[in-house]
């Protein structure tokens, strides 16, 4: 009975009406799909032998740091001075896996780290992970909306290409994104009122969260608002509230316990002010912030990122400082540069924003761009976003608000994806966790319209023309998803923002890193070689990116007893790198004549050389800057025309890095030549005091000293040297010379 004065309340659309339940054969199909999607995928990877499966045979990026971070927990020699920097659940949670399946060692610092049995067993886990994913997005869409839309996430979910590439990686985007889903899950039974024990443990989950992720705490802040402050028909649930907060602190305490006692008051992480500024650099391009990029040109593996946030801070402070301090100071940097480039920060938020919905897969060290190409048909629009992302749109602005307060989980989950991009960037693992509600949003949208085509259920007037769109005029519904996808498809992106010159440059580096440790010449040759063509190939798609040019020089200048020395082309493009550092330390264009001829090159570096630095720019372009000076200087140092511009090189390369072993060695060597003893002397031993302790070190030492007629100390440099390296004939001779002149 209608009472006097009120207007009959809506009714729910017949798709739509909830609550209702998926039956088991559902999710069993839901989960059988998802589940041979993932063995069709790690059959192609491992069916690949090039891009591809280089890259996926070996740990890069932030797998690396995860595993250095985990061989530490294993060992037992994990020691920090500040509080952790990145969340540390997973790195922890796999050091307890190393202690019980140890990998193989990993001796050299810098090398590429092959996949082993453990990573392998881990990838598979993090698989049943994503099988979750794929079963509790189902029942999340079939708990929110209906059991057809529960049917239609459940089957984006299994088929999502690139939530099947990350599981194929040390990483913990599987593992956070299914711990997301289940906050979502338990979010929405605390607001249904589901009792103190579902509130607790939705407090403790997401504490977990975020320890797995830092940007869990905007959810853990979303679900205490939404528990405090009532809205529409909900009920303000204190008690809930503080049950929750409690549990999530609870979880966080190990961490907070840590970084307490070394005296950093860190709830868990200081990493958010250094990935604000990265997502906000002080630059007028706004696709500069779409990306991650490095703090210091050459440098973006995950592990110098704390390093080079310290020395940022603390270089410019001129202090020690703590975690918190360093995370505040990087936050005022990001209010600097968004003063200075206001118009510029607004658009890149923006653009951010836009590619939450977006088809496009921003770069990571493995792009899904480029790992698609051994699974095309994981690389369709039923399994990325180039559909379902306009989809998903229509379904957040058009299906009920007032109506469905479950959708506030959905939309709450989204809009703090949304909030951390906008803060931070969009690499295609930090938007990950909007996908099962992009998917949920996007299965509510069909569900409506296909109700709109089969019953012309008409829209009513809570979001007018919109909902119409979707649910009262199939024409206008589809037409309005039409002209999102058109819009999609034209947007434009900047030539470097392409995902395909990174992972191509990422594998000429795995390829140059093992020809230099192979031992049979023709793999040797073969490695170097495919390292060379792909950095060929990733430069000719991004020019301006220095990354792919300081592998190629890398690649041509390696000489190991298998490989020989390719001067002429390791020259060439050691003063192209050269010329691009000093263009990006000075800010001057310099892409006119980058891939012209050699001499007009050089005649530009030179001049560009001599031009002051822009705020920053001696900083950031430090590290391969002196990279370039000291590959430029070791070919110049060849012709005894060139040999003082070589040592002028050498001289600028240690301006930059003082600490720099090999230039202290290249400068020796060049000092010799000069018949500059007494100095070459001297930088042969700050060389060894740098840590450089190698034959031909001690060889070229015992020669200057031989040379000086101080015979005891040549001999007892060479016999050092025979050490090192048995058998050698070169040593054993000069050793001879020595000994002969005392």
């Amino acid at each position: 009975m209608i009472e006097p004065g009120r207007s009959p309340s809506p009714q729910p659309d017949p798709e739509l009406a909830a609550p209702s339940r998926m039956t088991r054969r559902a999710l069993l199909c839901v989960a059988a799909v998802a589940l041979v999607v993932r063995v069709s995928f790690v059959l192609a990877l491992a069916s690949d032998d090039g891009t591809v499966g280089t890259l996926a045979a070996h740990l890069l990026g932030d797998e690396r740091a995860y595993d250095t971070f985990a061989r530490q927990v294993a060992d037992g020699e994990l020691q920090r001075t500040r509080a952790f920097y990145q969340a540390p659940a997973y790195a922890w949670l796999l050091g307890q896996v190393y202690r019980i399946w140890p990998p193989p060692p990993d001796g050299d610092e810098d090398s590429v780290v092959p996949l082993a049995g453990v990573h392998r067993a881990l990838f598979a886990l993090q698989h049943l992970f994503g099988i979750a994913t794929a079963v509790l997005t189902a029942l999340l869409a079939c708990r929110v909306l209906c059991a057809r839309a529960g049917w239609l996430a459940g089957l984006m979910a299994a088929l999502s290409g690139p939530l099947v590439f990350h599981e194929t990686m040390l990483l913990k985007s599987s593992l956070s994104l299914l711990v997301f889903v289940v906050c979502l899950h338990l979010w929405l039974d605390v607001l249904r009122g589901a009792g103190a024990r579902r509130a607790a443990l939705l407090g403790l989950s997401l504490g977990l969260g975020v320890l797995l992720r830092g940007n869990m705490l905007i959810l853990l802040a979303a679900v205490l608002a939404s528990l405090v402050i009532p809205w529409g028909a909900a009920r303000r649930q204190l008690r809930s509230a503080l049950l929750v907060g409690g549990s999530a602190l609870l979880a966080l305490s190990p961490a907070t316990v840590h970084n307490l006692r070394l005296g950093d008051v860190v709830l868990s992480t200081y990493q958010a002010g250094t990935n604000a500024a990265i997502g906000q650099p002080r630059s007028d391009s706004i696709s500069d912030g779409l990306m991650y990029q490095p703090l210091r040109a050459g440098r973006g593996d995950a592990r110098y990122e704390e390093a080079d946030a310290i020395a940022f801070a603390e270089g410019a402070t001129g202090r020690r400082m703590s975690g918190r301090e360093i995370s505040a100071w990087w936050w005022r940097w990001v209010a600097a540069s968004v003063a200075e480039h206001p118009g510029t920060a607004a658009q890149r938020v923006a653009l951010k924003l836009v590619h939450l919905f977006h088809g496009y897969e921003v770069p990571d060290v493995k792009s899904w761009d480029v790992m698609a190409a051994s699974a095309p048909w994981l690389s369709t629009w039923a399994s990325d976003l180039w559909l379902l992302g306009p989809l998903a749109l229509l379904g957040l602005l058009a299906l009920p608000w007032r109506r469905r307060p479950e959708l506030v989980v959905v939309r709450g989950g989204l809009g703090v994806v949304a909030l951390s991009l906008a803060l931070f960037y969009v690499m295609g693992r930090y938007r990950l966790t909007a996908l099962p509600c992009l998917w949920v949003l996007a299965a509510g949208a069909l569900v409506a319209w296909s109700a709109a085509v089969s019953q012309r259920v008409r829209g009513d007037r809570l979001v007018g023309w919109l909902r119409a769109a979707v649910t009262g005029r199939p024409g206008l519904g589809l037409g309005a998803l039409a002209l999102l996808v058109t819009l999609e498809l034209s947007l434009p992106l900047p030539t470097y923002v392409n995902g395909e010159h990174t992972s191509i440059s990422n594998a000429a580096s795995v390829a140059c890193d093992l020809a230099r440790s192979e031992s049979d010449p023709d793999r040797a040759v073969k490695h170097r070689d495919g390292a060379v063509a792909w950095a060929r190939k990733a430069i000719a798609i991004a020019p301006a990116f220095p990354s792919p040019r300081n592998t190629l020089v890398r690649a041509l200048s390696l000489t190991t007893e298998q490989l020989p020395l390719r001067a002429e082309e390791a020259q060439d493009a050691a003063w192209r790198l050269l010329l691009l550092m000093d263009g990006l330390r000075t800010g001057r264009n310099v892409l006119d004549v980058l891939d012209g001829p050699l001499e007009q090159v050089q005649a530009r570096a030179l001049e560009v050389a001599a031009a002051p630095a822009t705020l920053g720019g001696e900083l950031y372009t430090a590290p391969l800057l002196a990279f370039a000076c000291r590959a430029v200087g070791q070919a110049l140092s060849r012709s005894l025309d060139t040999v003082e511009l070589s040592l002028a090189m050498i001289d600028r390369s240690l301006a930059l890095q003082p600490d720099e072993a090999f230039a202290h060695m290249q400068r020796g060597a060049i000092l010799r030549k000069l018949g500059r003893l007494d100095e070459a002397e001297n930088a042969y031993r700050r060389a060894l005091e740098e840590g450089i302790d190698s034959a031909e070190l001690r060889n070229n030492l015992g020669n200057v000293l031989r040379a000086l007629k101080r015979f005891d100390e040549a001999v007892e440099q060479l016999e050092q040297a025979l050490l090192l390296r048995p058998g050698d004939t070169l040593v054993q001779r000069n050793l001879e010379r020595a000994r002969e002149g005392r």
